[in-house]
């Protein structure tokens, strides 16, 4: 019987994390974007 792969998100969010973490312009953009969600937040008065 073959084996079944089974596919899985994480190396793919782990590519996208470190992308956001080690390249300073798309952490800008990613910051910029994410800002006015984070304000809505109740803990940041």
């Amino acid at each position: 019987m073959a084996a079944k792969r089974k596919s899985s998100v994480a190396p793919y969010v782990a590519l996208v994390v470190a992308l956001i973490i080690f390249v300073p312009p798309l952490r800008e953009a990613v910051g910029d974007l994410l800002a006015p969600l984070l304000d809505l937040l109740p803990w940041r008065a």
